[in-house]
Parts: C-alpha cells; structure tokens; sequence
C-alpha cells in the first residue's frame, strides 16, 4: 500500500494548491445587473446603470477579470448561459451577488447557470432555484461542462430534476460552501464527460483535480425520469482522478428513487482513481420501498488506490461503508478505511456496517484494507459479505459491537478474507449473561467489552457533529479492552478520527479512537 500512501499525500498537497484568488485587473470590468431598477440598454458598470436581465449577460463578452454581479435578494428569471469564457490564473471571470443577501435566479423548468468550455471562471454567493423535481423541471441547476480551473462557492442550489450542481468533464473543479436539496438524482454530481476503459480494465479517460469541501448535500429524493438505475444520491463522483470530499454532510436522501434494484448512497464514487473521503457525515440515508442500498458511503465499481477516513455514518438504511463492485466496471483495487465510525446503519439493506459486494459477472475486487473503524450495529452485523470474488481483504484492529440477538458477527461468504486483532461483542449476550460469540476466524480476537461512550438517544447524532468542538462519543473509557491492543500498522495516516496523533513507538488502541482515556 506504500503507492497508495504516497498518493495521498500528492492529492493533498495538490488540492490545498489548487485556489484561485480574483483581483481585477486594469483592463477588467465590473458589471451590474438589478432585475427591478436595471436596464439591458444601460452600460452596466456601476449599481446605478445595471442591466435587467440575465440574457444581456449572456450577449456579453467577457475577458480576463471581468465580474458580473447580481443585485442581493432579487429574482432573476430565466437562465444565464455562456460559452468559452476565459479568464487567467491571476485574473479569473467571477459571478456573484453585491448588495444584501443572495441573487435569486429562477430558471423554472430549465438549467439556472450553464458554463461550457470555460477556463478559471467562478460561481459564488448565488441562489438557483428550478421549478421541482415533481413539477416540471428538466434539468440541472449549476452545470459546468468541459470547464477548467473554475469554482463553485456558496451558492444554493434546489427544485432540479436532476442535480443541483452538476459538472461533467474538465478538470481543476473546486465546489466548497455549497448546498444542494430537493433535487431528483442527485445533490452535488461530478463526473468524467467519457468513462472508456483502458487495457488492464481501468478508466482511462477521466476528469483530474477536483475538490469538495464543506458541503451539504441534503433530501434529494429520487428522480422520477430515471427508472433503469439508481437515483436519490447525495454526493456521487465518477471517472476522477485526484479528487478530495472533506467536511460534507450528507442526509435523508433517496427515499422516493422510482425503481426496485440498486439504488442511491449519501456520499461515494466510482470508477474513480486516487480518491480521498474524509471527515464527513453520511446520515438517515434511504432508499425505495424495494431498491437497495440507501448506505452512508461506498466505493463502488472500478475504484483504485482511494481511502475512506475520519468519516461519520449513521441510521442510514443500507450500510454504513459499501464496498461494491458491479459487472462491466474498471479494475477494483488496492482500497483502504481506516477510521471510520458506523452507528446503526444498515437498518433495511445489508444490516450492517461495512458490506462487501461482487457482482458474480464483474471484474474480481482485490486488495482491500480496513483498520481501526469502530462499527456498533443494532440490526444484525459488523461486516456482511454478499455473493461474489474477492482476494487480499483485511480487516484489522476493528470493534464490532452488535447490540442485538445475532448468531454471528460476520455474515455471508466470508471465507477468502483475512481478520487479525478486532474486538468482538455483543450487548445483547451481557446484559442477558449469556456466553460470547467465538470468533475462530480471527486468532487473535477478543472477545471483551470495549468500553465505549455511547449516544444516550438517537437525537445527540442528529446534527453534524463535524462541525461542533468534537465529538463526544465512541472514544474508549478507561479499562477498555482495546487499549493498546491494536496491531501496529505502517502508513496509518497519522492521526485518528478524532485527530489524535498515532504514535508509531507504540501498539495503537483498538477502533477509531487513538487519545486519552476517560
């Protein structure tokens, strides 16, 4: 896994690099546009002589620069459409609102923002709104097709058929501060604009650079047009490499996808390379009456040297962490979670917290690492196999707490992986006094309380707790069981959920949670 480390470290650096700051230059322009005071026959270079509508934008050439801005708290309809805009890496295109509060753009059955062929252009601080998912829309809110080096920045995007932001190929994309809702098939989409395949099975022909950070993706229920595939997903990227989603929250999705089969997930990827998801929260996911999945994360079909880490699932219907792979899909391979925490999920589909899944026709998944997440589940299992081939998994310094009658931890075909120094128990075994579930899969198991500090009710999970000082639960209380049990593990990423240091001079402690004890 050395490669795999060393590419985390590349994206990150990368990505942190990867910013765009707006000066205006001396041959730049700032325009103004006011949907009530504003005239298209006006200059539009000061708030005094805006433009009126959104078409006279359009009919603008802008240069390297140059800012348009839409009067704060006022409602534009129609939708704002430009092609080859080009600014520099000093000097980018931005659209924004000036005034109070944010432009409004109402582009009722139709795309509110489309960029095509654009190169260091910027979103910010601007509100899209479609008609509804159920009412006649037929697009995407924000979309940015074959557009480079651009970003999209605290806007607001519901009422979509399809997705509220929406990119398709490019590269350099950052999408930060941003909210999605309501919308059909998905909340924040990014995806390559070709998903070829090359010779060893692997996409090829992929979108490069992108980050997601610190938003929201939330109530995207299902999109009724699309009846042969999933719907309802969160946070959904496919055919990228190099890509980062940190501190994004995912919640409630997926409950109205029109179709019985697979189904949506809260935050996840595919057929994607070098892939980083971390420190988000994936909650109260759901999926149809008879479609599966509806989980908090998964890396899906073709995925490679990607990593699951620092992250947060929970009461979501499928599990909490999928690790899929479906017939016609890329090379699997060489995969890590490390970290993770799973707290009730899998309450309709898989019952667990992390479930393996191999479509029998697909390419064999290999190469799979999980250490040091902490998986409590109330439905059934820790980890749950489905049907299909598999080699090189290994699961170590995991707890597993199930807190219901189970005849097993485990589930399912299970029997090509490996398991080392995890801590297994069942709440529902102690507090009736009856004897342990054995564990002869792993010889160095243990079977002991591990002494966690455990939500009271459901509802102290109900808001993000990213976002709060810390988190209050899962970490270990003295006497645990797990403490200095773990097995020493070399390109650890350096610090646990809760961004403790790991120290490499001593065994790690058993589960997500590395710090001091209560």
């Amino acid at each position: 896994m050395n490669r795999t480390a060393t590419l985390l470290i590349s994206i990150l650096l990368l990505l942190s690099e990867c910013k765009f700051e707006f000066n205006k230059g001396k041959n730049s322009f700032q325009y103004y546009v006011d949907s009530q005071t504003g005239n298209d026959r006006f200059s539009g270079t000061s708030p005094a002589k805006a433009w009126k509508t959104l078409q006279r934008i359009s009919q603008q050439k802008l240069n390297s620069g140059d800012q348009i801005y839409l009067s704060g708290n006022s409602h534009f309809s129609g939708s704002l459409k430009l092609v080859n805009i080009e600014g520099t890496k000093e000097l980018p295109v931005v659209i924004s609102s000036y005034g109070q509060g944010k432009a409004i753009i109402e582009s009722g059955d139709s795309v509110a923002i489309n960029a095509r062929d654009c190169k260091y252009f910027k979103i910010k601080n601007i509100r899209v709104s479609g008609s509804g998912r159920l009412k006649g829309n037929t697009a995407n809110g924000i979309e940015l097709v074959n557009c480079s080096f651009s970003e999209i920045d605290s806007v607001t995007a519901s009422g979509f058929l399809y997705s509220g932001i929406k990119i398709t190929g490019g590269s350099d994309i950052r999408i930060t501060h941003s909210i999605a809702f309501d919308n059909g098939f998905c909340g924040i989409n990014v995806e390559s604009d070709a998903k070829e395949q090359g010779s060893d099975g692997s996409a090829y022909k992929t979108m490069k650079r992108l980050y997601v950070g610190y938003c929201i993706a939330g109530n995207n229920p299902g999109c009724p047009a699309i009846k042969d595939n999933h719907s309802g997903n969160g946070i959904l990227i496919g055919g990228v490499t190099n890509g980062l989603i940190e501190y994004c929250e995912a919640m409630n999705n997926g409950w109205d996808m029109p179709r019985e089969g697979n189904g949506p997930v809260g935050i996840w990827a595919y057929m994607s390379d070098s892939i980083i998801i971390q420190h988000c929260y994936s909650h109260h996911n759901k999926t149809s009456p008879k479609g599966k999945d509806g989980g908090g994360f998964d890396f899906d079909g073709g995925m490679r040297y990607s990593v699951m880490q620092y992250n947060l699932s929970a009461f979501n219907e499928g599990a909490g962490y999928g690790i899929f792979q479906y017939a016609g899909a890329g090379g699997w391979n060489n995969n890590i979670a490390r970290y993770n925490i799973s707290y009730n999920d899998g309450s309709k589909n898989g019952q667990c917290g992390i479930l393996v899944w191999c479509d029998p026709a697909a390419v064999p998944m290999t190469g799979f690492h999980a250490y040091n997440n902490t998986i409590v589940n109330n439905f059934r299992y820790g980890i749950n196999f489905e049907p299909g081939a598999y080699k090189g998994f290994l699961f170590e310094n995991n707890i597993i707490q199930v807190t219901v009658a189970t005849d097993k931890f485990i589930g399912g075909n299970f029997s090509l992986a490996a398991f080392d120094k995890n801590l297994y128990w069942c709440e529902y075994n102690a507090i009736r006094r009856l004897p342990q579930l054995k564990v002869v899969l792993d010889k160095d198991a243990l079977n002991a309380d591990p002494k966690m500090e455990l939500p009271a009710s459901d509802s102290l999970l109900t808001e993000n707790p990213l976002y709060t000082p810390g988190l209050t639960y899962f970490n270990l209380l003295n006497g645990s069981a797990c403490i200095n049990a773990g097995k020493r593990i070399t390109d650890n990423g350096g610090y646990d959920f809760w961004k403790n240091s790991l120290l490499q001079e001593t065994d790690p402690n058993i589960g997500a949670w590395q710090g001091n004890y209560k």
